[in-house]
Formats: C-alpha cells, sequence, structure tokens
C-alpha cells in the first residue's frame, strides 16, 4: 500500500510541474518598470526573480535589484563610483542622499553573505501583464555587476511586489 500511495503521490507531482512549467514562459516572467528620483526617471526591463525575498531590514520594503549602469543618469556619479567605500563608511555622500541610502545584508549562491548599497526612490511603477502599480515603498539595491547575460533585463524584481497587482 505505501509503495502503490507512493507511486501514485510520484506521478501526481511530476504531472503538476509538467503543468505549471508549460503555463510559466519566459514572456510572463518579463515586466516593465519604472523608477522615479528627484533627478529623473528611469525605464527599465526587468525578470521577476521568485527566489528574491530580499527585504530591507528596518522597514521591510522590498528591495528590487538594479545594475548600477543603468542608474547614471539618476543617481550622482560620486555615489555609483564608491559603492563599496559607501558601504564600509569610508566615503562621504551628498545629506540630500544621506537620508535615502540603506544598507541591506543578503546571502545568495556563490556569496555566503554581502552588503548591498539601496536607495529609496521617490516612486516607482510597474507593468505587468497590462496591469500597473504604483509603489512608493521600494528600495533600489544597487548591483555592481551585469544581472543579464543577454541584456534583455537589467532588473530583478520580487513574487511579493507582483502579488499586489
Amino acid at each position: 500500500m505505501i509503495l502503490i500511495g507512493g507511486l501514485i503521490g510520484f506521478f501526481i507531482i511530476i504531472i503538476s510541474f509538467k503543468t505549471i512549467k508549460n503555463k510559466l514562459s519566459k514572456k510572463d516572467m518579463l515586466c516593465n518598470i519604472s523608477i522615479v528620483f528627484e533627478a529623473g526617471k528611469v525605464d527599465l526591463n526587468a525578470i521577476i526573480d521568485t527566489g528574491n525575498f530580499l527585504k530591507e531590514p528596518l522597514t521591510g520594503k522590498p528591495v528590487i535589484i538594479v545594475e548600477k549602469d543603468v542608474l547614471k543618469t539618476v543617481i550622482p556619479a560620486n555615489i555609483l563610483e564608491n559603492l563599496e567605500d559607501i558601504i564600509n563608511g569610508n566615503k562621504n555622500i551628498n545629506n540630500m542622499y544621506m537620508s535615502k541610502i540603506r544598507l541591506i545584508p543578503f546571502s545568495a549562491l556563490g556569496t555566503e553573505s554581502g552588503l548591498l548599497l539601496g536607495i529609496k526612490p521617490e516612486n516607482f511603477y510597474i507593468n505587468y501583464q497590462g496591469k500597473i502599480l504604483e509603489n512608493k515603498n521600494i528600495i533600489v539595491g544597487i548591483y555592481n555587476k551585469k544581472i543579464s547575460r543577454n541584456n534583455k533585463y537589467n532588473a530583478l524584481v520580487g513574487l511579493d511586489i507582483i502579488n499586489k497587482l
């Protein structure tokens, strides 16, 4: 009986995974986002990262991860060029941005633990499957490398943000 039950359970799980995989396409995993800072707005392509549960530790606000290079038009160069020094406390920054800066601890595959510099934007918009959500309670985590090898997207958005649509 246990063996038969195990086999039936195994086949149900395999069929369920195949059904879910067929319903999720790469198109369903992409969305457009706009991030508004005092210096302007940047429009980006993002991928929905099912493993991104990153939150800012003090407020619990969700963190989206954005490539450093795409933020050059909206964040001062002295911040973007000195990410490590700011994280380590070795660099002073403009008072206007001091209240917006956050340090976000994270862990990921290949990195046991680390700190990510985050900035609170003025506003955030996400366009996913024709629905648009505005959210002022987002933190933008600045990532120092490329997110996508083929440059199809340059930001990661967590599922918790999509679930609010």
